[in-house]
């Protein structure tokens, strides 16, 4: 378990070889600059602004991800799974063989004469819409607006009002009126009303009080022939569409390019946004950060490669209590994945330790005593290995896919102890602790594992204070508190008063020495006193083991039940039996996902809370590196 050892250095290079040093830096990878402020008596330095750059490329990106989405939702074809790995002069050279520009502005237009027709097509069915309810008119419908000799109206009313809208015509003696329902729908009536000149006021007023809305109907000649002609040309314009659209799914074969650009996109980003960490004079830029302390020479060789002589570089160990070093956690490939844990919580600061391999061994053990079956653990080995083996997965989703495969080989251990097999549907020969009936040693393993756990927890104080040369500091935050709990301990196993004695004398310290950083007497003692009284706490941490017992519990009772239903239902004949192993693999697969989740969720809070709490401060900042690893397109790095 290991942070990555950094060295500071302080750097000034003319501005005229920015373009090149950038471009070595970023090929070199790790280095992380800080991000210089002007102070007021530095009027003769200037900050490095490079919004114009950014903004061109963050345009580009977003022509890119529209190009993408685009050609996507059009194609039937899949995007490839697999990842590439590349040099960063790869993605550069690749890239500038690509003309986006051009391929874009050709989908561009694609996409919008689409839309185009995708309008009118529109417009066109919204009119065959309006013209459907009077299909049946087969003259010209302008000749009887335009009628001399009679009143044409069209429009609609309510359903419920048609027939008494006749009723009144017969009942008011329009003699030389009607009206005629030509269509139905949603319970609206399209009606065609003619009446002669000398009753049309009145016939008017009738249509008014049955609600009567006027439609002008828009067509050229018949309404027949106009709807056949708008539906031609619907059909026309939805061929055309499918067309276009075939054409915009053609630009899938460019996939591979756009995922290569995007890298070089978002790596040249990348790189523009670093030269705003630096600060600037008429003529040099002023540049600080940190690099890996076993990469100076070759961070040194490529300074001089681009800049030659003309270059001042200062550079010396990191100081440990330097809250700006950036972090970097590297472990062997069994601790790796665990490092996650880690950074979900917060990276270490500089002047502590990585606690990754303390996690590795305690969270693969809680999470293992919760799961405790042997059949989930083998699946979860099979599902993670099939995935490591079968699919190409990026760095971050393979450490979750290996964390989880650490964590079903603990299943797998705790299954074999527990004798548990899918909850017991398959005697084995082995089983040391029957979780049904051995309440009281899962109680007693819980509360060990949790007692190893949090003294380990409190000498890793030790350790962290030893490191940072204050061995007073490690006797006064953790010799007082093993004294006090080693003397509870060893009394209630001897009853021996030199347990009690050890337990005073652990306390007396803590009183005295715990609030050392106070300025008066009276301060030291009341701090002294609160963390006294914080010794209470540990009940409670001590006691929150015991959900190890509880998930392990929880998880093979509903096991057990399920098997005693399967069972049940088995000897109903085959229809039971068939039953049953549908029974028995849909709620198995659906309480090994709650086992695996309450296990993940329950182990983070017993490492977060239990036992970072006792030792682990956290806060340190991350690493920014120059190279940026995109959906497809994974950038070969140096150092791993």
């Amino acid at each position: 378990m290991a942070i990555v050892k950094m060295n500071k250095f302080s750097l000034l290079s003319f501005y005229n070889k920015r373009s090149s040093l950038l471009d070595i830096l970023q090929n070199f990878n790790y280095v992380h600059f800080n991000d210089l402020k002007l102070e007021e008596n530095e009027s003769y330095l200037k900050e490095v602004e490079n919004s114009v750059a950014l903004k061109s490329l963050e345009d580009r990106q977003d022509k890119l991800k529209y190009a993408v989405e685009t050609v996507k939702k059009y194609s039937k074809e899949e995007s490839p799974n697999e990842l590439k790995r590349l040099d960063i002069e790869n993605v550069y050279r690749d890239s500038e063989n690509f003309d986006f520009d051009l391929i874009y502005d050709k989908l561009i237009k694609l996409v919008k004469e689409r839309e185009g027709l995708v309008d009118k097509k529109q417009a066109n069915d919204s009119k065959i819409d309006d013209l459907f309810p009077w299909k049946d008119i087969n003259l010209d419908i302008n000749d009887l607006y335009n009628s001399t000799r009679v009143l044409v109206e069209t429009g609609s009313i309510s359903s419920q009002f048609y027939d008494d809208l006749r009723k009144e015509l017969v009942e008011k003696h329009l003699e030389k009126s009607l009206v005629y329902r030509l269509s139905e729908k949603d319970k609206v009536s399209y009606i065609v009303g003619i009446s002669s000149l000398d009753e049309k006021e009145e016939f008017k007023e009738i249509l008014r009080e049955f609600g009567f809305t006027r439609i002008r109907v828009k067509a050229s000649g018949p309404v027949g022939d106009e709807l056949e002609k708008l539906k031609a040309d619907s059909y026309k314009y939805k061929n055309d569409i499918t067309k276009l659209e075939e054409e915009i799914a053609g630009f899938f074969k460019y996939m591979d390019d756009f995922y290569l650009y995007e890298s070089f996109l978002e790596n040249e980003r990348k790189k523009e946004a670093s030269a705003e960490y630096f600060l600037k004079t008429e003529s040099m830029d002023v540049i600080e950060g940190f690099v890996p302390a076993d990469m100076v020479d070759a961070f040194k060789e490529d300074l001089t490669s681009v800049l030659g002589e003309e270059f001042m570089l200062d550079i010396r160990k990191a100081d440990l209590d330097d809250p700006d070093v950036p972090i970097i956690l590297e472990n062997n490939s069994i601790v790796e994945p665990f490092e996650s844990v880690v950074e979900t919580y917060a990276l270490p600061k500089y002047n502590e330790i990585d606690p990754s391999l303390l996690v590795a061994i305690f969270y693969t053990i809680f999470t293992g005593f919760m799961i405790g079956d042997l059949g989930y653990g083998l699946l979860g080995v099979i599902g993670t290995v099939a995935m490591l083996k079968m699919k190409d997965l990026t760095k971050s989703s393979e450490k979750m896919v290996k964390l989880f495969f650490a964590i079903s080989l603990s299943a797998c251990f705790f299954g074999i102890l527990f004798g548990s097999v899918f909850g017991g549907i398959i005697e084995v020969p082995f089983g040391w602790v029957d979780t049904q009936k051995d309440v009281y040693t899962l109680i007693g393993m819980s509360f060990a594992i949790g007692t190893v756990a949090l003294m380990v927890s409190v000498g890793m104080t030790i350790i962290i204070n030893l490191k940072n040369n204050r061995p007073l500091d490690a006797v006064y935050d953790s010799l007082f508190t093993y004294m006090f709990l080693g003397g509870i301990g060893y009394y209630v196993y001897s009853k021996s008063k030199i347990g009690l004695y050890v337990m005073a004398a652990g306390m007396v310290g803590i009183l005295l020495f715990s609030g050392r950083d106070a300025k008066t007497i009276g301060g030291r003692l009341g701090s002294g006193f609160y963390n006294v009284y914080g010794l209470t706490s540990w009940i409670g941490d001590f006691v929150s083991f015991l959900r190890l017992m509880a998930l392990v519990l929880s998880g093979g009772f509903v096991a057990y039940a399920v098997n005693v239903i399967v069972k049940m239902v088995g000897g109903a004949g085959i229809v039971g039996i068939l039953g049953g192993i549908l029974i028995f693999v849909i709620f198995q697969i659906f309480n090994m996902f709650l086992s695996y989740l309450s296990a993940y969720v329950h182990g983070l809070r017993l490492i977060y809370v239990e036992m970072f709490n006792k030792f682990y401060e956290g806060g340190g900042i991350k690493f920014r590196e120059m190279l940026e690893d995109t959906k497809k397109i994974i950038i070969n790095k140096r150092r791993k």
